[in-house]
């Protein structure tokens, strides 16, 4: 009887094991170590700023050919640093005030990157967006991180959302002054998380749109 017990005992860890572990896998590790190869060509053999480069790139490795977002955190957050760009037209459709993460060390003249969970900074690399909507925001999207830098945005509950001083905000200052609107996300005006949100309806679900945060 307790060989018995100690069998099924096994039997149910495994079962655990086969339905629990590697959806925790996939959604916290697998995008980095999976991404090795798509990494190294992006990094080292694209233009992140040719649309044309970035486009064959896309095609290759499975991303969307409609749509790409650019963010530039080198630019002051008093310009505009986050850029949609059609890719099928060659062309960017909208950019945006983007205000970048209050974690520690950070101001709104210079900001640090991180992908350490509770740091309160954003993370750069490259990202694709996984759903709408969120427990703090109704109107936002959620990212999933690709890189070695980013890889944990998803559990970190990375979004693109808007706020009032950055809808608000008209390039009257250098920097937008920093606040708790961003801890870690990508914080933009109503009207650019509206447009991401269409493409994310649109297009992000046939395949998924790359969005590329990088800084100097």
């Amino acid at each position: 009887m307790k060989k018995l017990l100690i069998i099924l005992g096994i039997l149910v860890l495994l079962v655990i094991g086969v339905l629990f572990v590697p959806p925790i896998y996939n959604r916290f590790t697998k995008p980095f170590f999976k991404n090795t190869v798509d990494a190294k060509e992006w990094y080292h053999q694209v233009d992140c700023e040719s649309l044309t480069q970035v486009r064959d790139y896309c095609d290759r490795r499975g991303y969307s050919t409609d749509y790409y977002i650019l963010v530039d955190f080198s630019k002051p957050s008093g310009k505009k640093r986050f850029f949609i760009y059609d890719l099928q037209r060659g062309k960017r459709v909208m950019s945006s005030y983007c205000m970048h993460g209050s974690g520690k060390g950070n101001t709104a003249a210079q900001p640090k990157f991180s992908n350490n969970p509770g740091s309160g900074c954003t993370s750069l690399g490259r990202y694709f967006m996984i759903g709408k909507g969120g427990m703090k925001f109704k109107n936002c999207v959620r990212l999933r991180g690709l890189d070695k830098s980013n890889y944990l945005a998803e559990a970190r509950g990375i979004l693109i959302h808007s706020a009032g001083k950055v809808t608000k905000f008209s390039g009257e200052k250098e920097y937008i002054p920093q606040g708790t609107e961003s801890r870690g996300c990508f914080t933009v005006s109503r009207s650019c998380v509206e447009k991401v949100m269409q493409i994310y309806k649109e297009s992000s679900r046939r395949r998924p749109v790359l969005i590329y945060a990088k800084y100097k």
